[in-house]
């Protein structure tokens, strides 16, 4: 029987007396969960023309206000060609004045000959590049390099991130799409191009596989704003996997109350108690005997809810039941927001006549939408993502898809208009 495994908030009924056993599991592996691996995201690479530098943050939008600036004191650069600078995410800084959420590289000899590109990391995060000691070397054939960064207010908080280059031989149409991008959303920076940037690859997911000899499963906690520390609640999230295998596109943001936290693994309860600060073990404590219930188990059917149109005209759910449907619920603060429309507009396309799409959005009023659905000639039907409908179907992080069979009966959870669509491309 394969093992299907359900992250959620476990509501307890009863007044029942429940055996309790306590867990320690070292968390002792980072890894890479489906999401992680899937993400195609660079840290873009600038030209160098003096300074002051561009905050980040305000590159590429639009505003009467001018973008926010900064100086940084920059390391000896004698006898360097092409210099360049990129701005490496990292929440350790967010509580700076300048440059808050980021880290200042400096490239010296970007242009990837047989001279090695330098680079300067501003590792103190004083903004001064002259005091952090020789530079990292990156050769034109080196295949990545691990950067490391300590919180400011805790070296042993450490935040790792994996940079490597794309090959000249790539995907054209990728490079060109991202160089595109880029530029156009440069501000008044110069985008020194896709192929001189750095692919990035965030290891903040770190996990341990628990066997009780019964029950295994894995546990992961990942650094969503990668400041080192792993029980940031509200902000870093649980994962629950396979044992020993990728943990999947499934999470759930740590909830604010520990009492609170719950997840479920092979059908079992368990209760959060503690989260090392730095990773290094998660404590929880098991239940018996106790009933447990999650709002969208596989197979089980959606109770009926209402909605409200783009247009203010109220609909129920009831109407969905007539063919498999798609319930996507998104906003406009997605990273993959531009892939997720594609793959939305694809689905809708090629399969509309068999899968009909519902999406939902949290955060724009109706005007908004009215305008996203005539400028972006949407054609699948947009709706007000109400807390009570986030709450009934258990939707926590956006975005987040649910694929229904007919009757509103649950086939998928936690899937993505591009995985949608791989899977009904592998269906007779």
């Amino acid at each position: 029987m394969p093992i299907r495994l359900f992250v959620c908030i476990v509501l307890m009924l009863g007044k029942s007396l429940w055996a309790q056993s306590n867990f320690k599991l070292e968390l002792n592996q980072i890894v890479l969960d489906e999401k992680g691996r899937k993400m195609q995201s660079i840290i873009a690479v600038y030209k160098y023309k003096g300074q002051p530098f561009v905050d980040p943050a305000l590159i590429g939008v639009a505003g009467n206000k001018d973008p926010k600036t900064f100086y940084a004191k920059l390391p000896n650069m004698t006898g360097i060609n092409d210099t360049n600078y990129a701005y490496i995410f990292y929440g350790g800084t967010d509580q700076r004045k300048d440059l808050k959420g980021y880290s200042l590289m400096i490239i010296g000899n970007n242009q990837r000959s047989y001279k090695p590109a330098l680079l300067w990391i501003d590792k103190n995060h004083n903004l001064d590049l002259s005091d952090d000691g020789a530079p990292d070397t990156f050769f034109y054939d080196t295949p990545d390099k691990d950067i490391t960064l300590s919180h400011p207010k805790q070296a042993t908080a450490q935040y790792t991130v994996n940079i490597s280059r794309f090959s000249f031989y790539y995907n054209s149409k990728y490079i060109g799409m991202l160089d595109d991008y880029y530029k156009n959303n440069a501000g008044p920076t110069a985008f020194a191009g896709a192929l001189y940037s750095f692919k990035e690859q965030r290891l903040n997911t770190i996990a341990g596989d628990y066997n009780n000899g019964t029950d295994s499963f894995r546990v992961g906690i990942k650094d969503v704003n990668c400041n080192g520390f792993y029980n940031d609640w509200g902000i870093d999230q649980l994962i629950i996997g396979a044992y020993k295998s990728e943990l999947p596109d499934q999470s759930i943001v740590l909830d604010k109350k520990q009492q609170d936290m719950h997840f479920v693994a092979m059908g079992k309860a368990y209760t959060i108690q503690s989260i090392h600060p730095l990773g290094g073990f998660i404590e929880f404590s098991a239940y018996t005997g106790n009933e447990v219930m999650t709002h969208l188990p596989i197979g089980k059917k959606i109770k009926p809810f209402r909605y409200q149109l783009y247009n203010k005209s109220l609909k129920s759910s009831k109407g969905l039941k007539k063919q498999s449907c798609y319930l996507y619920f998104w906003n406009d603060q997605n990273p993959n927001f531009y892939k997720d429309t594609q793959a939305l507009r694809t689905l809708a396309n090629e399969f509309g006549n068999k899968v009909q799409i519902m999406t939902f959005n949290k955060g724009l009023n109706h005007q908004e939408l009215l305008l996203f659905k005539r400028n972006g000639l949407i054609n699948w039907p947009l709706a007000i993502a109400t807390e009570s409908i986030l709450k009934q179907l258990m939707i926590g992080q956006l975005p987040y898809g649910i694929y229904c069979g007919k009757r509103l009966k649950v086939k998928q959870v936690a899937i993505s208009p591009a995985d949608l669509l791989i899977l009904l491309k592998k269906q007779p």
